[in-house]
C-alpha cells in the first residue's frame, strides 16, 4: 500500500511547531506500507486540494489528512475535501450527537448547537463520519478514484487514537521489508559501492548520514522483498569488506 500524510495548519509553517508526528510514521512503515508522501500546507483550500491531487499523482493509495477540521473560519479541511469530491458538506446526525456529549463535557453544560459548531459534525455527501473518542469534530473516510482519504484533527491527543482505533488496522505492507545498518565510513565512499549493490538486486536504498558519523555511524536502510532486501544487504557488507571498510 502506497500512503501518504498531509499535515495542515498555518502554525506548522512558522518553524515554532513540529509538524511530524513520528508515531504515525512509525507505525505506517512497521506495517510495511510504503510512505509517498509527507507534506505540510497551510490553511488555504486551494493549497489542501492541491495536496489532495498531488498525493494522487504519485499513486497514493491512501492519503491521511490532519488538522482544520475546528469551527472557525480558518479551518477549511472539509471544505477542501469537498470541493476535491465534487460534494456538498452536510451534517452528519451521529457526528452531531457525538459532538454535543462532548461539548457537554468539556464545558460540564449542555452546549447550544449553533451553525458555527454544526461545522464539525460536517461531512462531505456519500462521505463517512469517523468517530473521535477524546474530541468533539469528527472526522472523514472518503474515496475517489481509488484513493482513500482520511480527514483527522490536528491536535495529537485526538488525532492518534483516531489514527489507531480508523486507520492504522486498514493499512496493508506491499510484501517488502526495511533492513538497516550503520557503517562507520564517509557517504561520498559508500556510493559506489551502493550503485553495485543497485545494479544486482531490485531495492532501494536511502542513506542517512550524520554529522558525527564517526562516532555514531551513518545509517543505512535497505527496502525491497524480502529475499532481494537480505541478499542485498549480505552484499553491501561483502562490499564493504573487500576494500576493508568496517560494517
Amino acid at each position: 500500500m502506497r500512503t501518504g500524510i498531509l499535515h495542515i495548519g498555518d502554525e506548522l509553517l512558522t518553524g515554532d511547531t513540529d509538524p511530524f508526528q513520528k508515531e504515525m510514521v512509525a507505525s505506517i512503515r512497521r506495517k510495511g506500507a510504503r510512505l509517498v508522501l509527507i507534506e505540510v500546507v497551510g490553511d488555504r483550500e486551494d493549497d489542501i486540494v492541491k495536496g489532495f491531487e498531488h498525493a494522487k499523482a504519485l499513486g497514493a493509495d491512501m492519503l491521511i489528512v490532519t488538522g482544520g477540521l475546528g469551527p472557525t473560519l480558518d479551518d477549511v479541511t472539509r471544505e477542501a475535501l469537498a470541493r476535491y469530491l465534487g460534494a456538498e458538506l452536510v451534517t452528519d446526525p451521529e457526528a452531531e450527537r457525538e459532538m454535543a456529549a462532548a461539548l457537554t463535557r468539556m464545558h460540564q453544560r449542555p452546549m447550544m448547537i449553533n451553525d458555527v459548531l454544526r461545522r464539525m459534525a460536517q461531512v462531505p455527501r456519500g462521505s463517512r463520519a469517523l468517530s473521535n473518542p477524546t474530541g468533539a469534530a469528527c472526522g472523514v473516510e472518503a474515496l475517489k478514484d481509488g484513493m482513500t482519504i482520511f480527514l483527522l484533527p490536528g491536535f495529537p491527543d485526538e488525532m492518534l487514537p483516531m489514527f489507531r482505533e480508523h486507520i492504522l488496522p486498514r493499512i496493508e505492507g506491499t510484501g517488502e521489508m526495511e533492513l538497516e545498518i550503520r557503517v562507520w565510513r564517509g557517504e561520498s565512499s559508500m556510493e559506489p559501492l551502493f550503485e553495485q549493490v543497485f545494479t544486482e538486486f531490485p531495492v532501494r536504498i536511502a542513506s542517512l548520514p550524520s554529522k558525527n558519523w564517526k562516532e555514531e555511524g551513518n545509517r543505512v536502510i535497505i527496502r525491497g522483498p524480502r529475499k532481494d532486501a537480505e541478499a542485498a544487504l549480505g552484499r553491501l557488507q561483502e562490499l564493504m569488506l573487500e576494500q576493508n571498510g568496517e560494517g
